[in-house]
């Protein structure tokens, strides 16, 4: 997939999920923000850091009635990319469900798993350059930070592990640990 492809699937999927956000009842949960990361390989003699620069949106499934509850999320990306030359880059975006713990009205704990297509330009001994796939494993939490009641800093940790399912070799993948840190807007 040529990356004008992929940035056209990002760019539809980002208008189509902003429908469906104008669509959905008053009582919902919602989420619109975003985050910025840093990540790095742990994967075999790859040397692969990453900077992320991401939008964090998410929709409750149903109306939350009990302490916790699901949301899909989706997370538009352009990433830079760190390898043996300095100035690659990868932009895609994830997809997937996130779990919320309301612990009180100013702290959210949260969980997640996702995926979606990515184009990398980083030439890496594990992996092609190209369309990949991007796998997600988190754990995060809200904070309240405005008195508003509507603003939350978001804490995040997150196991990734990317590759493009045997369609072009080399594919052992790379695995990354990431950090991230963002401000969210709660509806």
């Amino acid at each position: 997939m040529r990356p004008a492809s992929t940035a056209l699937l990002c760019l539809a999927l980002c208008i189509g999920s902003a429908r469906l956000s104008a669509q959905e009842g008053p009582k919902r949960f919602k989420s619109a923000g975003g985050i910025v990361g840093y990540g790095n390989a742990f994967s075999n003699n790859t040397y692969y850091k990453i900077f992320y620069l991401a939008g964090d949106f998410s929709w409750s499934v149903n109306k939350p009635k009990k302490r916790d509850f699901v949301a899909v999320y989706l997370e538009p990306q352009f990433n830079f990319v760190h390898t043996l030359r300095p100035f690659d880059y990868e932009f895609g975006v994830n997809a997937g469900i996130r779990n919320y713990i309301k612990a009180n009205d100013g702290l959210y704990f949260y969980q997640m798993l996702g995926s979606g297509p990515h184009y990398i330009s980083a030439e890496l001994d594990r992996q092609a350059t190209g369309f990949i796939f991007s796998d997600n494993l988190a754990i995060g939490a809200y904070t309240r930070v405005s008195r508003k009641k509507s603003l939350f800093l978001n804490l995040q940790f997150r196991m990734r592990h990317i590759s493009n399912a045997g369609l072009k070799l080399p594919n052992r993948g790379v695995n990354s640990i990431n950090f991230f840190v963002g401000l969210s807007h709660f509806r």
